[in-house]
């Protein structure tokens, strides 16, 4: 439904963020490197983003490339994956290095501590 919301970071909590688009304030889930790499409060910022609608919630997830979105289109498709363990994941490694190891079938690396989402 959108493709990206580009305003005024108003505000930076730990899961997410809050961007101000023409007096409307936009809750923005976010991984935590993508919090700490999104800018200043005040700045103008720009996420690319996925609108997620259950029956009890209806949540906005940001992501501040393409590639990082594309990755969490790609976990969410994994049984028993679900949005909060992709943003994790996407907090502990790059989609690239996650890409080349799934490709290249390296077990060792996609079950290092620092990846481990279970």
């Amino acid at each position: 439904m959108f493709a990206y919301i580009k305003g005024t970071l108003e505000m930076k909590m730990t899961e997410y963020v809050v961007i101000d688009v023409g007096g409307l304030g936009y809750k923005i889930f976010m991984s935590e490197v993508g919090i700490e790499n999104i800018g200043k409060i005040g700045d103008i910022v720009k996420v690319h983003t996925y609108y997620r609608v259950r029956e009890d919630d209806i949540s906005i997830y940001g992501f501040n490339t393409l590639e990082e979105l594309k990755m969490f289109e790609l976990l969410l498709g994994v049984s028993g994956v679900g949005a909060k363990t992709a943003l994790t994941m996407l907090a502990t490694c790059e989609p690239s290095d996650f890409a080349l190891a799934v490709i290249s079938e390296d077990v060792k690396a996609l079950t290092r501590n620092t990846w481990y989402w279970a």
